[in-house]
């Protein structure tokens, strides 16, 4: 019995993915992308996104969510590259308590958030391979078990994966599991480069412009075909993402006037040279370094750069914590101050007393906001609370009981 041709895709369903998603050209590899996006979407088939980094991966991921049956339930997104290995599993899949050191109560992992959803694994193709295991007998089952339980939970779950890495070439070389990748391979969406589609970008940079204007109140002027054209010639390393970031820089600090090709210049960064023209640099060393030898020049630059990443975002929620807390800080060293003075100017070792006892009162007060704010800051999460105030998660344990706060617990 012959099956039916597939339905094309109307125009009316383009323009849906351009105004409700963002998803925005009419090349020719663009729209078979989209094609394929409006074909998955209300199947219960897995779909494999890929593509380079900044192409739109996550974009395609929500359209997909959004255009379900599923759309009603949520979508969760985790990126697999900006997880240590070693919480990646509890992230997954959650644990009970005592599973690891720090773990003081059960969590939900993103599978269960995720039940009755669509769960989005961004950079598929950095899971380690203990969880690549583990990841498939979900996909095939259903079944999963928190770290640290030996109960089997259920999901119902739709996986969309994403990965700008080469999984064919992962599997020849033995990194990503070759049953793992056909499971995730049911339905698969290439998104092509910016530099491949230049045609798109005058439809980009009108969109773009437009949103960022309607949000901020002004009217954009429009840009120059000149200054289209160098947008079009330009290589684009970090494809849409770092056009939308440039388009949305200079109608900000140019208030929505027209873009010219000097403005283009102004703010795109010049075209590096490839790595066959560069120049060799000379090296000058205050001391001399020994060359690697073959362990370290085997050494795992992938993890590093993710602990280096996760250093600084760490680094980034400190700062956001010191400036939350810096009002209250400044109150407390302006009352120690007064204390002092009190202290200095008392003749009488009763009234010296009686202020310290009032004093030990108002610190206690003041460490008692400190911990509210830390923890409102952070959402109620007290591992990072307790980093951000510089003690350790136990003595926060503590510090909630003393002050009658266990309903944080």
């Amino acid at each position: 019995m012959a099956h039916p041709a597939p339905i094309e895709p109307s125009e009316a369903q383009f323009e849906l993915l351009q105004w409700r998603y963002g998803i925005v050209g009419r090349s020719p590899a663009l729209r078979r992308a989209m094609e394929l996006l409006l074909q998955a979407a209300p199947t219960e088939l897995t779909v494999l996104i890929t593509g380079e980094t900044g192409t739109g991966k996550e974009l395609f991921a929500r359209a997909i969510h959004g255009l379900s049956p599923r759309r009603r339930y949520p979508f969760v997104v985790l990126n697999c590259a900006a997880i240590p290995e070693t919480l990646l599993e509890s992230e997954l899949f959650g644990h009970v308590r005592g599973a690891f050191t720090g773990a003081v109560t059960d969590r939900q992992g993103y599978f269960e958030i995720a039940n009755r959803g669509t769960l989005f694994l961004d950079e598929i193709g950095e899971l380690p391979p203990a969880l690549q295991v583990k990841l498939l007998r979900v996909l095939e089952t259903g079944e999963f078990s928190p770290l640290g339980s030996t109960e089997v939970r259920h999901t119902d779950v739709r996986l969309i994966a994403a990965t700008n890495r080469d999984l064919e070439r992962a599997v020849e070389e033995g990194t990503f599991r070759q049953d793992l990748f056909f499971r995730l391979n049911a339905v698969r969406i290439h998104l092509p480069p910016l530099r491949e589609r230049p045609e798109d970008i005058p439809l980009l940079v009108e969109y773009i412009a437009t949103r960022t204007c309607e949000r901020l109140g002004i009217e954009f002027e429009g840009i120059t075909p000149e200054a289209l054209q160098l947008l079009q010639q330009y290589h684009w390393p970090g494809n849409v993402r770092q056009l939308r970031n440039l388009v949305e820089t200079m109608v900000t600090l140019e208030h929505g006037r027209l873009i010219t090709p000097e403005l283009v210049r102004k703010y795109l960064p010049e075209e590096r040279p490839t790595e066959a023209a560069m120049p060799v640099p000379v090296q000058r060393a205050i001391v001399a370094l020994p060359r690697p030898t073959a362990p370290l020049a085997g050494f795992d630059t992938g993890l590093l750069y993710r602990v280096l990443l996760d250093i600084r975002s760490e680094l980034s929620e400190l700062r956001r914590a010191v400036a939350l807390l810096a009002p209250t800080l400044e109150l407390l060293e302006q009352k120690l101050e007064r204390f002092e003075q009190h202290l200095h100017s008392s003749d009488s070792d009763e009234h010296t007393i009686r202020l310290r006892d009032e004093a030990d009162f108002r610190l206690q007060e003041l460490e008692r906001r400190l911990i509210l704010a830390a923890l409102k800051r952070f959402g109620g999460n007290r591992r990072r609370a307790a980093r951000a105030l510089g003690i350790s998660e136990r003595t926060l344990y503590r510090k909630l009981s003393e002050y009658g706060l266990g309903e944080m617990l």
